[in-house]
């Protein structure tokens, strides 16, 4: 058995076709949907990159990775999936298009080769001659067909060497859907053939946005750069099939984080817990183990990702992962491996500056927001006065970013103009109550009517800070018996376990 953990930065999950996404740009990852399983409430444990990537790998919440910033580094007392697989005979390889999961950030434990390839020389003089801008002098960012051309010749030299009957565990991290986009033009069938404004998917694409046009725009490059990213993947399924290997292999498909634009007045990622940021599309294959054309709606995070990997390899129990193995919901022994997630949410330029979340079985979606610190905070509100003043100059932007609170009635839109701004710039902790099933785009806050419910799951994150620390900083990992104990402990105490 052979594993391949294929990520698509910013790939949100309503922008996959098979999981409800509209435009028909997503034929390979159909496809595999159908060979396989896909997951259609798979959520990140983070908005940006590196806290997300760290989850993935370890099992391990945020605050217990040690990434909560931009600068940190990882928590060397983390269980680490790839090491595991490489003291059980797999060959570890990882191909990463980003500094955010390399070499440099200690991405490389338990790989024995990390190719670190937007700072390779090669692959810097393949953009170059593209026509594609650098990030500096000093790395660029690859395409994902530039990774899979590596990662094809590393797998011919493994089947002529001495370890050719050892499995493999491949990490690719590409970056096609991540702006700017580098995609070649063809791919943007959706885009409008006679637009003519300012945005065109390189440089800071977000920042050129004008009008709703503009944004529609923007929104159509996304959709190409997916497309073009599903196609190579598409090539990459291909030669797996002729080389014979592609049914022996275990292929996981999934976003590391969504991205937004403007569904609440923000754009890009890492701003806030939103569906749009969170929600992620995951699809497997791997016809020796798991069904065939399952769309599960199930309950899932990332933090699910390596007990179910090393379950389904047969490697020995890892007590120290915090998710759960999904092979139970594949059997067709359980629906659901969760009674409800949470999601501890770290911001990337300050530590005090996070979102714990969370989301039940029955989609109650609880947020709890703590803001920066003061001078980041006052900074925050002085940008925000003066972005509300750009829409003098771009009337065209007063939809995009303020239409969202028209749509929260008198009472909300008071709330959110009036009170809200108050309550972030003297750091107050915000509380917010969402029915993920009658108001899937959030914009019906009901905190201020579910009391009980509020206290409820409050009370999930109070005894999760048992078991991390409940800040941001690395601690002990302890297993995850032992965190469910310490939580049903603490719950018990604050009167919401019965005896």
């Amino acid at each position: 058995m052979n594993i391949i953990f294929y990520v698509m930065d910013c790939l949100r999950a309503d922008h996959v076709h098979a999981l409800g996404g509209k435009r028909d740009s997503t034929p390979t990852l159909d496809r595999l949907a159908r060979e396989g399983v896909a997951f259609s409430h798979c959520y990140s444990q983070s908005g940006w990159t590196a806290p997300s990537a760290a989850t993935m790998f370890s099992g391990q919440h945020p605050s217990k990775t040690g990434i909560h910033k931009m600068r940190d580094g990882l928590n060397p007392a983390l269980p680490w999936l790839p090491e595991m697989l490489a003291q059980n005979s797999f060959r570890t390889v990882g191909f990463s298009s980003m500094y955010q999961v390399s070499k440099l950030r200690g991405f490389d434990r338990g790989f024995e080769s990390m190719f670190d390839l937007f700072m390779d020389a090669e692959i810097m003089e393949t953009c170059r001659a593209r026509g594609q801008a650098s990030r500096g002098d000093h790395y660029c960012l690859p395409l994902s067909e530039d990774l899979h051309k590596r990662a094809l010749a590393w797998l011919d030299e493994h089947q002529k060497s001495e370890r050719a009957y050892d499995p493999f565990y491949w990490m690719i991290w590409s970056t096609d859907t991540h702006e700017p986009f580098r995609h070649p033009p063809e791919f943007n069938k959706d885009a409008e053939p006679n637009y003519r404004g300012p945005v065109t998917g390189g440089g800071r694409p977000f920042a050129q946005v004008r009008n709703s046009r503009d944004k529609q725009h923007l929104i159509d490059l996304y959709d190409g750069a997916l497309r073009y990213q599903d196609a190579k993947l598409g090539e990459l399924v291909t030669e797996l099939e002729t080389r014979g290997i592609l049914d022996d292999t275990l292929l996981i498909v999934v976003g590391d984080h969504g991205e937004m634009f403007w569904e609440h007045g923000l754009a890009g990622h890492g701003k806030f817990p939103w569906e749009e940021e969170l929600r992620v599309p995951c699809v497997m294959r791997f016809p020796q183990a798991l069904p065939q054309g399952k769309v599960y709606d199930t309950l899932m995070q990332m933090i699910d990702l390596p007990p179910t990997i090393a379950d389904l390899a047969g490697l020995p129990t890892e007590s120290r992962f915090a998710g759960k193995s999904l092979r139970p919901i594949f059997e067709g022994s359980a629906t659901e491996v969760h009674d409800h997630i949470v999601l501890e949410v770290p911001f990337p330029f300050d530590r005090a500056e996070r979102a714990r979340v969370v989301i039940t079985r029955d989609r109650w979606k609880y947020v709890e927001y703590s803001p920066p610190a003061f001078s980041r905070r006052l900074k925050k509100v002085i940008k925000e006065h003066g972005r509300a003043l750009t829409v003098i100059a771009r009337p065209g932007t007063l939809g995009m970013l303020y239409g969202h609170h028209f749509r929260k009635g008198a009472l909300g839109l008071f709330k959110a103009a009036y009170v809200e701004p108050w309550f972030f710039l003297f750091g107050a902790t915000t509380k917010r109550l969402f029915d993920l099933k009658t108001d899937p785009g959030e914009n019906r806050d009901l905190a201020g009517t579910q009391s009980s419910r509020v206290s409820e799951l409050a009370a999930r994150l109070t005894a999760i800070d048992a078991t991390t620390g409940g800040g941001g900083k690395a601690t002990a990992v302890m297993s995850a018996a032992e965190q469910e104990k310490k939580i049903e402990e603490h719950l018990r105490e604050l009167g919401y376990v019965e005896d």
